[in-house]
């Protein structure tokens, strides 16, 4: 069945966007990382098609929303730092509300339960959910009366799990009667670091740079007397652990004041916020150049894809299928689909001056990268992609069709491009 596509006033853009729109718009201004919260924005873009092609199919792949720590091993570290410090009388004066802010978000962490999302993370996903019902609300219409399918599917993990469902609550508020199928976990959604010796040295070299060490020792100097941070026997380690609270305290900010702001300098977040995004850049973002390992185990999601998309042109009755799954699926199928921001490889060390490689845009908490594909009289089928609900064009040697101002590919030119 084809159905009507939809053309929302204000949101729907049938001219070309820059780039740059992979951002989405969200603020790296505190520079968490790939811990950034999502959003919430009213609504979002699509490109509408060439006339006469109708939307026939819809496919996703996200990571979960905004969270709680996944256990407690940094806040432990950073815990025994602390006491060490106390005993020795070396706190500062900040540095005397640590212990007392530590304890305060681990406690609204464990009423979340550690990994599990937190209020802005349920937020997140319900957010992608009615925005996807709302832009594409006549092909939803046309799935449900049909009584074709809508697919979720999860990584093991519980928080995928949470996602999945509070988008499907919001896609069932706008269309009720729409048709799930029943919930799939696919272990290819857990995903593991893929640094490469080369890539591994890379993270060394960018941990050990003098000015890593000094933002370390800034973090480290907001809690702590200089005669005890030069004792500190891996400083950028320690150092991390509070900047990693700090990130995560952004998603966590509807369920708790703690937002460890006061402990991390500005500059300094900056600074690790670069050697997180070197860590991700070498494990699952495009990595050294040459190499494959840090992205090519996102090559099962991509088949998926493809696989997904055949079957509904053929006559298959599963009109939708989003996948729920993790920052380390997320960012390699970036660089794997050759989406903008997320795809240069480094020949030379990672830096942001060399590389705009982010972890806010490409790993980002909810962030999500989404096919749509349209369909003609003839048969003749056009899949135009979004990264983050921003349209975008494909690098690499992806050509556009002739037709859709440069956002649509025919099904075989991906293939060959993406494969």
């Amino acid at each position: 069945m084809r159905f009507r596509r939809l053309l929302v006033p204000l949101t729907v853009l049938a001219v070309g966007l820059p780039l740059a729109s992979a951002t989405a718009d969200v603020s790296n201004a505190r520079y968490y990382s790939n811990q950034t919260t999502y959003g919430n924005p009213a609504s979002t873009k699509i490109v509408a098609p060439p006339a006469g092609y109708d939307m026939f199919f819809l496919e996703t792949v996200g990571r979960h929303g905004s969270r709680a720590m996944t256990n407690s091993k940094a806040e432990k570290r950073a815990l025994a730092v602390w006491s060490k410090a106390s005993r020795k009388g070396k706190l500062t004066t900040r540095g005397k509300r640590f212990d007392n802010d530590l304890r305060a978000f681990q406690k609204a962490e464990r009423k979340l339960g550690y990994g599990r999302l937190s209020s802005i993370g349920k937020d997140e996903w319900r957010g992608i959910g009615r925005r996807t019902a709302s832009l594409y609300g006549d092909f939803f219409a046309g799935v449900q009366g049909a009584g074709d399918t809508v697919a979720m599917t999860t990584s093991p993990v519980y928080r995928t799990k949470q996602s999945a469902h509070y988008m499907q609550v919001s896609l069932d508020k706008a269309f009720p009667k729409l048709r799930h199928a029943k919930r799939v976990t696919d272990k290819q959604l857990l995903i593991e670091d893929g640094a490469s010796k080369k890539g591994r040295a890379a993270i060394a070299r960018v941990e050990r740079r003098s000015s890593v060490r000094k933002a370390a020792k800034q973090v480290l100097l907001r809690l702590y007397r200089p005669s005890y941070v030069s004792t500190i026997k891996d400083p950028v380690d320690a150092a991390l652990d509070v900047y990693l609270l700090y990130c995560i305290g952004a998603g966590m900010s509807h369920d708790t004041n703690v937002t460890f702001r006061d402990y991390v300098p500005l500059a300094a977040a900056k600074k690790l916020a670069e050697v997180k995004d070197a860590q991700n850049f070498y494990r699952y973002g495009p990595g050294v150049a040459g190499e494959r390992s840090s992205f090519k185990q996102a090559d099962p999601v991509l088949d998926d894809f493809f696989s997904r998309l055949d079957r509904r042109i053929d006559g298959g009755r599963t009109a939708a299928v989003f996948r729920h799954s993790h920052g380390e699926v997320t960012m390699p199928f970036a660089a794997l689909t050759k989406l903008p921001r997320s795809q240069q490889q480094a020949r030379s060390t990672f830096t942001y001056g060399s590389n705009q490689w982010r972890g806010y845009v490409a790993g980002r908490m909810a962030g999500n990268v989404e096919w749509a594909a349209y369909r003609n009289a003839s048969g003749s089928v056009l899949v135009t992609v979004r990264y983050n609900e921003q349209p975008v064009k494909l690098g690499g040697s992806c050509q556009a069709s002739e037709a859709g101002n440069g956002y649509f590919y025919r099904v075989s030119q991906l293939k060959k491009c993406l494969r």
